[in-house]
């Protein structure tokens, strides 16, 4: 959400995972890769780290009834053949990567799926989560969005999280989710369609709003094909999409369509502590 999308072997710096939500102090650290290291590797330490905070914050979620561990494991993950297609288009072709990433969004599912219900959210919205984040709780982009929803601070004051020196909303997830949640229904309500809803999610209000007078078109596909939005967001869209298909059989309902014959990285922010909120 209004923030720079990186490859994941461009990041040559401390990687580290802090979780404030739950009162949880544990760090989970991954030491600076060199040009001469393996990045296949690198990348898959600090898919541990995030899995083991991902572990540590569902457990606490657990043992306050924030979740119903029923629930968790109701949901299986996807084939590998489909998260292979899915990673062929939209991962760099990285199959593990996007294993672990999607078996942390399923794991968060019970927590947030009904809190987006709960506000008129389609559950499978949650793919953002994917694209967004992977489902790293303490993700921050460059840009200075952060948490597995990669709030913008403004955006996440607008929604009623708190953000200052001592707290930072962001980071817990139930919070969080239910800002996302309003924000995502006030974009449906907005433009009626949950394909510009993505849009604006991912290049902002005015941008979509814009988009739509100049063609007179309500329409992703058209927006998309004049060049009317930017190119992050003509990937963005199509990438949520195909993710709600990793989670549910069916797709976002209501949404347009659109095809990247290419392929295409949609690349999440890396959980880290050396950015600037």
């Amino acid at each position: 959400m209004h923030r720079l999308k990186c490859p994941i072997n461009a990041l040559v710096m401390l990687f580290a995972l802090t979780l404030p939500a739950w009162s949880q102090t544990q760090r989970y650290a991954v030491p600076a890769a060199s040009v001469e290291d393996d990045f296949a590797a690198y990348s898959q330490a600090l898919d541990s780290a995030a899995d083991s905070a991902l572990t540590n914050v569902m457990r606490e979620a657990a043992a306050s009834s924030q979740i119903v561990e029923a629930g968790a494991k109701t949901t299986p993950l996807p084939n590998a053949n489909v998260l292979h297609q899915f990673a062929e288009q939209y991962w760099n072709g990285n199959d593990e990567a996007v294993r672990r990433a999607v078996a942390r969004v399923v794991k968060l599912r019970p927590v947030v799926a009904p809190i987006l219900q709960d506000e008129g959210v389609p559950g499978e919205i949650a793919a953002i989560v994917l694209v967004e984040s992977g489902g790293q709780p303490t993700a921050l982009s460059p840009k200075g969005a952060r948490g597995i929803w990669q709030f913008m601070p403004d955006t996440a004051r607008r929604f009623g999280l708190t953000i200052n020196s001592d707290t930072d909303d962001r980071l817990d997830i139930l919070k969080s989710t239910r800002a996302a949640a309003l924000y995502l229904r006030d974009l449906h309500e907005q433009f009626g369609d949950w394909s510009l809803a993505l849009a604006a999610y991912d290049a902002g209000e005015i941008v979509v709003r814009n988009a739509v007078l100049r063609s007179g078109s309500h329409d992703f596909a058209v927006l998309s094909s004049k060049r009317l939005i930017p190119a992050e967001t003509r990937a963005y869209v199509p990438a949520v999409m195909a993710a709600s298909n990793l989670f549910a059989a069916n797709p976002l309902l209501g949404a347009s369509r659109t095809d990247i014959r290419r392929s295409q990285a949609i690349m999440y922010a890396q959980p880290t502590t050396g950015a600037q909120q």
